[in-house]
């Protein structure tokens, strides 16, 4: 398993520090579930799309259809 080494100021480290010892964990695991985390691609969260459809009030409505004839010229490039 590789390792890495990185420098943080105190502060940031006691704020580390707290957050891994809030969820029970080393600092190790702590580190390697936040940089796996916000290095993978964002996603929906989980359940996003289970709300298509949840609110039931009339006023939700989808709009009409826009006139594409009224868009401006565009410009070739």
């Amino acid at each position: 398993m590789a390792q890495l080494t990185i420098y943080l100021d105190q502060e940031s480290q006691a704020l580390v520090e707290s957050a891994a010892m809030r969820e029970g964990s080393s600092l190790s695991r702590w580190a390697r579930k936040h940089l796996v985390a916000a290095a993978k691609p964002k996603d929906w969260p989980e359940g996003f799309f289970d709300l298509f459809g949840s609110i039931a009030d009339d006023s939700f409505q989808a709009p009409d259809e826009l006139d594409r004839t009224a868009d401006g010229k565009r410009e070739s490039l």
